[in-house]
Parts: C-alpha cells; sequence; structure tokens
C-alpha cells in the first residue's frame, strides 16, 4: 500500500527544501527528512538516484526540476524509454510526483499528458520484463562437484553462498543479514535456519557447505557472509547486493553457461520456486516456503501469469496513468 508522507507545511523549510532538491544530493540523508523515515535504506537510495537521473535530464535541457512541468516530465519520459524498461520508467515518475507532494507544489505526473504518456510505454513495453536467470537444482549440484575439493577460501564461501540461498530461497537482504545465532547446528551436522521467524531445515549438502564455510572464516558472532579481500582475507562487513550479485554471476560464468543467461541475487529463488513446481507443490505451498505475502510472484517465476496479474491487481494502487 501507498505510504501517506506529510508534506512540509513551514514556508522557511519548504524554500529550504526545495534549494537542496534542485541540486545533486550524494545522502540519503535529506530523502529520510523527507519521507519522515518512512522507506528503508534501499529504497531512500533508489529514489536519490532516479531524482539525480532527472536533475541531470533537467540540467542538461535547461529546465527547472522543482517545480517541474508536464511537458518536462513527458520529455523526460520520451527521453529515458530509449533505454529502461517499463518499471523504471513507472519507479521515475512516482519519485518525481513524491518530491513535488511533499513539498505542496503540483504533481506534474497526476496530469492527463503524462497518463496518456505512460499509456503509450505500457503499451510499447508490456512484455519487456523478464524474471531473472533461475538458478536450479542441477546448478548447484554441477557447481558443487566442481569445487567440493577446493581449498581456496572465495570458493569455500561461494559455494556455501549458492547452497544456503537455494535451499533456504533466500532473498538478497536475507543472504546479507543472515548471522550465527541465527542458526542452530544439531549434533547429526545438520542445520536450521531462522529467517523471517521461520525455521528452515537445511540438507546434508548444504549443511555441510556452510559448515566448512564457518570452520575455514573462524566465524564465531555476526554476519555469516562476509566479504573477502584479493588476499583471502575475511573482513567483517556482511556482502551487498552488489557483492551477491557478483557471486552468482560468477557461477553462471563457472558452468560456461550462454550470455542470454546470467545469474542475479535472486535467480536461487526463481530456480528453487521452479523445481519446487515441476515437483508436484502448489503456488501457495511455493509461497510458503519462499516466505512470499502474496502468491504473485512465485506465480510470475513458475509461468501462471493470469494468477500473477490477478493478485497484483489487489495491492497496486490505481496509478494517476492508469485512470
Amino acid at each position: 500500500m501507498a505510504k501517506t508522507i506529510p508534506p512540509i507545511d513551514n514556508d522557511e523549510q519548504k524554500t529550504s527544501s526545495m534549494v537542496t532538491f534542485n541540486r545533486y544530493i550524494d545522502s540519503i540523508e535529506p530523502w529520510s527528512i523527507l519521507t519522515h523515515q518512512q522507506y528503508a535504506k534501499n529504497t531512500l537510495v533508489a529514489f536519490k538516484n532516479d531524482w539525480n537521473n532527472f536533475l541531470a535530464f533537467c540540467i542538461e535541457n535547461k529546465v527547472t526540476p522543482l517545480p517541474s512541468t508536464p511537458d518536462t516530465v513527458h520529455r523526460y519520459i520520451e527521453h529515458m524509454s530509449r533505454t529502461r524498461k517499463l518499471s523504471s520508467l513507472k519507479r521515475y515518475v512516482v519519485t518525481i510526483g513524491l518530491v513535488h507532494r511533499c513539498h505542496q507544489l503540483p504533481d506534474p505526473c497526476a496530469k492527463t499528458e503524462i497518463r496518456l504518456a505512460m499509456k503509450k510505454q505500457q503499451l510499447e513495453k508490456h512484455d519487456d520484463y523478464r524474471n531473472a536467470s533461475p538458478f536450479r537444482d542441477e546448478h548447484l549440484q554441477r557447481l558443487l562437484y566442481r569445487f567440493e575439493l577446493s581449498v581456496k577460501v572465495k570458493d569455500i564461501r561461494d559455494m556455501a553462498i549458492w547452497a544456503v540461498a537455494f535451499e533456504a530461497m533466500l532473498k538478497r537482504s536475507e543472504l546479507a543479514n543472515l548471522t550465527l545465532d541465527a542458526t542452530e547446528i544439531h549434533s547429526n551436522g545438520l542445520i536450521e535456519l531462522t529467517v523471517a521467524d521461520k525455521t528452515i531445515a537445511l540438507s546434508s549438502v548444504a549443511s555441510k557447505a556452510l559448515q566448512r564455510w564457518l570452520v575455514v572464516s573462524m566465524i564465531n558472532d555476526g554476519y555469516i557472509f562476509r566479504r573477502i579481500d584479493r588476499h583471502s582475507n575475511i573482513g567483517e562487513a556482511p556482502l551487498d547486493h552488489s557483492s551477491i550479485y557478483r557471486v552468482f554471476r560468477r557461477a553462471s560464468d563457472e558452468l560456461g553457461l550462454p550470455t542470454s543467461i546470467i545469474f542475479s541475487g535472486q535467480s536461487p529463488r526463481v530456480g528453487a520456486a521452479k523445481d519446487l513446481a515441476d515437483s508436484g507443490l502448489s503456488i501457495s505451498e511455493i509461497q510458503d516456503q519462499g516466505r512470499w505475502k502474496s502468491p504473485a510472484m512465485p506465480a510470475q517465476y513458475v509461468g501462471n501469469t493470469d494468477l500473477h496479474d490477478k493478485e497484483i491487481a489487489k495491492y497496486v494502487k490505481e496509478k494517476p496513468w492508469e485512470k
């Protein structure tokens, strides 16, 4: 559901904030203040980057970003549509509209001109989204076979990441934030993880891969999956999303897959959902195992687009361009 953000109601603060948002913003702090801390860090980073891109366009075309006009936003949408997907264009419109509303300025994105422009993009880019390439059990088994005897620290860590992320169907944030406190090692060697208040039992294969990493890394508290420098030194900081992407990108490279198949941090959830569907599990069972709040995403991952569209419609607030 959309968040209700109170607009700035003090004229002096509004003027000062408009000065800030008419310039490039390197920090997410102004965004956190503007949105009253109602968004997660990654969302604020996305807002910042989207707005800075819009600023660059406005500067190049010698137009004012705040307040902006429907014509400027329309031109920006047309410009970005050459290289961006529909989902990105929608996000840009949301960001631009949010900044205007928070400053009690007319929202240029709510005008008919933008509504029609987005309708046009929907027609032209209706099928331009793709799921991440699925990382499936067959890929995991080939990687484990290839690296099971490796003594390199990076190989051992990446094997554990591939196995745990796939079996536990972890989101990138869940993988990055996984700590030793969230693991329980039983006497038989099997490991259970606690993620979002749900207990996940790992197989002997994934348990062995994770235990091997814990032994080699000598991690006894804190984050489990951490950065490794070029000298094989293990750091204290957890992996970020870019690092997780590189770990799974490495998997597709190591398997010698076609360039059209590139794994990312979302790939293990997509692949696990497909494997579960192939084994006979229902969408609701896959939803429960992957801890999704609705059946929409698992339905999309396994190819049930009708159910996906139906479920998404329940949660998506009608946008100005859809009225």
